[in-house]
């Protein structure tokens, strides 16, 4: 049977952003697999400029024919017109969306269009093709240093982001708690928003410049009482706090953490596939963040505030995960969670089936495919 040859595109002011990376891990393993070959792979002009797609943090295949856009912005927060969306969507097949709003895409003339894009998580492969464009990219328009350190530093990045080194499914006797957060800045001007967004105008790019002042708010006060009352409540069985940034400093310094065990990225990783309980919270405009999906590579159970989205395959509460919706709601199941260690594995088995079909790199990709492509797969 005849292989998709797929020609594979993204922004270039997208330069090693790594969220985009786990959509070329994707396409890789597949085409290791001897599914579908990789035809090319180009930083593109900049999409959002162009008037092309509504946000830069977009993938954008082109195959028999078809384009397909992978976006992996947070939330809604580029799309002001929905009008002008729309009109985005009528020159492309399909449009897999990561923040992905039933009732948004119900109102859209292209809902059928418009589809959910799987939880993904920063990773890397061998010969993974969006670090090979970086790197390409950097020497073609003379960023030397830049090349040289990418150069010098690859091994170690694979050794760190392989998306192998992520998964896991070990079960334990004993479980502690594992939350490790960061605070956000909550001084966006109008200013700041007119330079991203410049189909606003001043009173528009006030308002949105205030919504998103009082969600990094909302969102800093529950990780603060989060830390503050798992810290009070679990005491030694609890690891984590706020990773160092000047919010932190500015807002809780006393729940800064230097652990060892998780200060670098690293350790956290490697944190993740030991005998803790993860609790997550929502990402910037709801989004469904990475840890999310590290968390499901590691096969670990874990609660989280309700989930904004809804991911393909539908992770169900009490299943996949437990809820909560403040800190004393977590630290009241969490208490119950805790010493269940059967409840707690049938959540892990539940997470590492949910990752395998619907999260890895591979079958994340391969579901939209199917869809898109249905005579190739």
């Amino acid at each position: 049977m005849k292989k998709l040859e797929c020609h594979l595109s993204f922004d270039n002011t997208c330069c090693w952003m790594w969220t985009l990376s786990s959509i070329f891990v994707g396409f890789k393993i597949l085409e290791e697999k001897g599914l579908l070959k990789v035809k090319s792979v180009s930083m593109d002009r900049n999409f959002r400029a162009d008037g092309r797609y509504p946000d830069r943090m977009i993938v954008e295949l082109k195959a028999d024919g078809k384009t397909i856009a992978y976006d992996m912005s947070d939330g809604y927060q580029s799309i002001n017109i929905p009008e002008l969306f729309d009109s985005q969507l009528d020159r492309i097949d399909y449009y897999f969306k990561s923040s992905y709003d039933p009732n948004f895409a119900e109102k859209l003339r292209n809902h059928d269009k418009f589809l959910p894009l799987g939880i993904a998580y920063e990773c890397s492969c061998d010969g993974n093709y969006f670090e090979k464009a970086n790197i390409n990219d950097a020497l073609k328009n003379h960023r030397y240093k830049e090349f040289a350190f990418q150069i010098l530093t690859k091994a170690k990045r694979q050794r760190l982001l392989n998306y192998k080194n992520f998964e896991g499914n070990e079960h334990f006797d004993n479980y502690k708690i594992l939350f490790w957060s960061r605070l956000w800045n909550v001084h966006t001007t109008p200013e700041e928003i007119l330079k991203v967004y410049s189909e606003l105008d001043y009173d528009r790019a006030k308002k949105k410049a205030e919504t998103q002042n009082r969600m990094f708010e909302d969102v800093n006060r529950q990780r603060i009482q989060c830390v503050q009352v798992l810290k009070k409540e679990f005491g030694p069985r609890f690891v984590g706090g706020l990773s160092d940034s000047e919010e932190s400093r500015c807002l809780a310094p006393e729940l800064i953490t230097h652990d060892p065990a998780i200060e670098t990225r690293g350790e956290y990783l490697a944190s993740l596939k030991k005998n803790y309980i993860n609790v997550l919270s929502k990402g910037l405009h709801g989004c469904i963040g990475a840890r999310y999906g590290e968390t499901f590579a590691a096969g670990r159970a874990f609660m989280t505030d309700p989930l904004v989205y809804a991911p393909p395959g539908n992770p169900q509460k009490d299943i996949n995960y437990l809820e909560y919706t403040d800190a004393y709601s977590l630290a009241e199941n969490m208490n119950r969670l805790i010493t269940d260690v059967d409840r707690i594995h049938e959540i892990e088995n539940a997470n590492n089936e949910y990752y395998n079909n619907y999260v890895r790199p591979d079958s994340r990709i391969l579901n939209t495919l199917k869809i898109a492509f249905p005579e190739y797969f």
